[in-house]
């Protein structure tokens, strides 16, 4: 005679929350979120080719392989699979309208971790010690300070470029501007990227 507990464990299972899927969608979800906020240094960390691959990587093969494993779970576990793709899905399309703010914060907080180098340098414009002359009239100085690489007019230091990244896709980082556009009635100012500080602004220029 068998003991009916032996039938209860034959057809016992581990719910989909308590398996190693969960885990990696959750350790996932955690890296999504802080890849984005911190793209912007890796950006100027790392060369542009690694960079990308390591963008790719963590937000288009990660969350493929994610959604395969999910699907195969469900057709496995038909009484909680369904809830890993479905939490996939819903990560998925919230991400949508939350990547614009996430990425603002992320250069937000990579400006955060230069302003008070910025803050020197500009400093030291607003004193006449960026003076250095080109060889050309109007043309740009370009500096390397303890790894901040910056630029400006000879002679007219009162707008600093200081670049996070410059290759053959795009150039972006953080502008100061002494003499900020103020619009009136009659001019318009053309939007110089996203407002970070009393005359800082991000900009990208993206190159054909």
């Amino acid at each position: 005679m068998t003991d009916p507990r032996d039938s209860f464990a034959s057809d016992s299972f581990t719910p989909v929350w308590r398996s190693p899927l969960a885990l990696m969608m959750l350790a996932w979800m955690g890296l999504a979120i802080g890849g984005i906020l911190g793209a912007w240094r890796t950006i100027e960390a790392l060369p542009p080719m690694i960079a990308l691959s390591v963008g790719v990587g963590l937000l288009l093969v990660a969350p493929a392989m994610l959604l395969v494993w999910s699907f195969w779970a469900m057709m496995r576990d038909p009484v909680t699979g369904w809830i890993a793709p479905s939490a996939l899905l819903a990560f998925l399309g919230g991400m949508i309208p939350a990547w614009g703010p996430l990425l603002d914060a992320g250069i937000r907080l990579n400006f955060e971790s230069h302003h008070a180098a910025y803050d020197e340098i500009v400093a030291d414009s607003r004193a006449g010690r960026l003076v250095k002359a080109t060889s050309s009239p109007g043309g740009w100085v370009e500096e390397d300070r303890d790894g901040l690489r910056f630029r400006y007019r000879g002679g007219r230091p009162e707008r600093i470029d200081f670049i996070w990244s410059r290759n053959q896709f795009m150039e972006a980082g953080v502008r100061y501007n002494a003499r900020p556009c103020r619009p009136t009635p009659r001019l318009k100012c053309l939007a110089a990227g996203l407002p970070l500080s009393d005359g800082y602004s991000h900009y990208v220029l993206l190159r054909p």
